[in-house]
């Protein structure tokens, strides 16, 4: 924001296309966000940067917390960030929409489809961090701790419990399964992963 100076850069930039509005498509929301940017140009400057400003915080929090293995502390980035990735996807619609006639039909794809490569990455991005908060949940659980410890970068196979082995040989179990063949299967998996366990400690 500050390379376009600002709010004066701001009001600047919405005259200009003002002047020149009927080189655009004049949809809706792009009116409304040109009439704002015209009349309250200071408080729009202004929101973006509390915006930008609490989600680097909400950025910084987040690899705290991955370093920490802090789940809860992702929850305010995966929140703002989808709400930013949401509004990006809003823009480049409204944006390919509005410049549809100052561009020819190839330009026009190619842009679309560039920009919907970019935001899919950028959901990708997203996407793994809610993962991690997943994993994070997953290894700080009594069950996961008693098979590999509570180290998850260096985890360790342990001695397990009966009462625990044998809920593990229940689920992988399914008592209604038809098929005997791969029920054996998941029997015999089930044992020689612990019978592998116990002789590797």
């Amino acid at each position: 924001m500050s390379v376009i100076g600002g709010s004066d850069g701001i009001l600047q930039m919405a005259k200009r296309t003002h002047q020149n509005i009927d080189e655009f498509d004049q949809q809706e929301i792009f009116m409304w966000v040109l009439q704002q940017m015209e009349s309250n140009s200071d408080q729009v400057f202004l929101y973006v940067m509390i915006f930008f400003a609490v989600h680097t915080l909400c950025c910084i929090v987040m690899i705290v917390g991955a370093f920490k293995l802090l789940r809860y502390l992702h929850v305010p980035f995966i929140i703002l960030e989808f709400a930013r990735l949401t509004l990006l996807t809003l823009a480049h619609v409204t944006t390919m929409m509005v410049v549809k006639k100052q561009l020819n039909l190839g330009d026009l794809i190619a842009l679309t489809i560039a920009g919907g490569f970019g935001l899919l990455l950028l959901f990708y991005l997203w996407a793994c961090v809610v993962s991690l908060f997943q994993i994070i949940g997953i290894i700080q659980t009594e069950k996961y701790q008693a098979l590999f410890g509570k180290d998850p970068i260096a985890p360790v196979k342990k001695d397990i419990p009966n009462t625990l082995e044998k809920e593990i040989v229940t689920r992988v179990q399914p008592s209604a399964l038809k098929d005997k063949e791969y029920f054996t299967y998941n029997t015999n998996f089930t044992n020689e992963y612990f019978n592998a366990s116990k002789h590797n400690i």
